[in-house]
């Protein structure tokens, strides 16, 4: 734990705030600012004022911040800022909430999930898995609850699951997870990072404090295409070796066997699991067709996790939107062997067009509703239909949910209007 008593909060999102208010019980002299200025930040300077913490909005005192022994920062703070930039010129230790937590978690039992997809659908199945077996467990992190506001309800016997973004990683520095998972690493973030070097590096953070008695899970290939030769002092357990089933699902699998689960835990709840709203959400099945939702992928790397899924060419998928990338290219191959046709939609559709020419007959859609009708229409028992656009979504909606919304509700008018006594059964 760090000695300096004086810390300044830097962003005041939902994990500093939280870590605010918990380190002024710890009795740390906490000051908070945040830059910007809305109702909802007022009212919670107001809330850490009342507390005793002083706190501010609508700047940033750069001068007052540099005379605090260390930074928590707010993982939405890019080092490319100039705040971040001044603060690190000065020598200022920075950490992120996740550091701070680590040195007050009663538990040893830690489980740290990070990835570049995935991350909350195995945090979330392997939370069950363990709470499944009986255990005591605090699901927490990038899920949405800053572990730090969670520690009056971890016990020593608690296992807690904590999904993790490379933005909190990159300032993990004594953090050390009994079991540290890395489902999968592909280009992103890079207008944070810098570059993939520094994306990758802040991944594999996780694993840096690990000893030999501890577990590091991630992916063969993983390591041999990535970083290779890296020395990881914990167990190395790989868990794509069989080659064969959902990636997560094996995640779960070797995690949960850490903990004394047996496959019949994990069994119920993949049977009982009914996706995540928008994140590879299978929402129907008709005529032995699926119908899947994954209207939150956004990148290239979404895609990649999502296709990957699926054991061989059954997928009719929808792709397309407002493009954030453009190495689309990079998953030439993996479309070539998981996609059996393509609807083509948005912004990007020349782009992505030009991308994956090839083998998979590709089709331009003239909207949405066009892309769902080719999409369903091409379908035959056992397909899989995936809207996965690897794009954003403001060329044509508010945002992912209501793509995703209107994806499914397309996707059932068609088959109530093009296929008569259809029974739907929910998997």
């Amino acid at each position: 734990m760090t000695a300096g008593r004086k810390v300044g909060i830097l962003g005041l999102g939902v994990s500093g705030f939280e870590s605010a208010l918990y380190l002024k019980t710890k009795g740390y002299d906490v000051w908070a600012t945040d830059e910007g200025d809305s109702p909802i930040l007022r009212e919670k300077v107001a809330r850490l004022i009342k507390a005793g913490i002083e706190a501010e909005y609508g700047k940033q005192d750069i001068q007052r911040l540099s005379a605090r022994d260390w930074i928590l920062i707010s993982p939405g703070i890019s080092p490319a800022s100039p705040v971040y930039g001044a603060l690190a010129r000065k020598g200022l230790p920075i950490y992120s909430e996740i550091e701070a937590a680590s040195w007050f978690c009663p538990s040893p039992h830690i489980i740290g999930i990070t990835g570049t997809s995935g991350k909350t659908t195995v945090t979330t199945l392997l939370t069950r898995s363990l709470q499944e077996r009986g255990l005591h467990v605090i699901s927490c992190g990038n899920i949405g609850n800053p572990w730090i506001a969670e520690m009056e309800r971890i016990r020593p016997d608690s296992v807690v699951v904590l999904e993790l973004s490379s933005f909190q990683l990159k300032h993990c520095f004594r953090f050390r997870p009994h079991v540290a998972i890395l489902l999968n690493v592909y280009p992103n973030h890079e207008d944070w990072h810098g570059t993939f070097q520094d994306y990758l590096e802040s991944k594999l953070r996780l694993f840096q404090n690990q000893t030999d008695e501890d577990f590091a899970v991630f992916r063969e290939k993983d390591y041999n295409n990535l970083f290779p030769g890296k020395v990881f002092r914990a167990n190395t357990i790989h868990y794509d070796r069989t080659g064969s089933g959902n990636p997560n699902e094996e995640a779960v699998r070797q995690a949960s066997r850490l903990y004394g689960c047996g496959e019949d835990h994990l069994q119920k709840v993949l049977r009982e699991f009914e996706g995540i709203e928008h994140r590879m959400e299978k929402f129907l099945t008709v005529n032995d067709v699926n119908y899947i939702n994954d209207s939150k992928s956004t990148t290239p790397a979404s895609l990649a996790w999502a296709l990957e899924s699926f054991k061989d060419a059954s997928v009719i998928l929808i792709a397309g939107g407002h493009p954030k990338s453009c190495d689309f290219d990079t998953l030439r191959a993996l479309i070539q062997k998981k996609v059996k046709r393509i609807v083509l939609l948005g912004e990007a559709a020349s782009m992505l067009e030009a991308a994956w020419q090839g083998p998979v007959p590709m089709e331009r859609a003239g909207d949405f509703a066009d892309a769902i009708r080719l999409a369903c229409a091409r379908a035959k028992p056992t397909d899989n239909v995936l809207l996965s656009p690897a794009c954003a979504s403001f060329d044509m909606f508010q945002n992912y949910m209501e793509r995703g919304q209107l994806f499914k509700r397309g996707v059932r008018e068609y088959l109530e209007q093009h296929v008569s006594g259809y029974s739907v059964t929910r998997s």
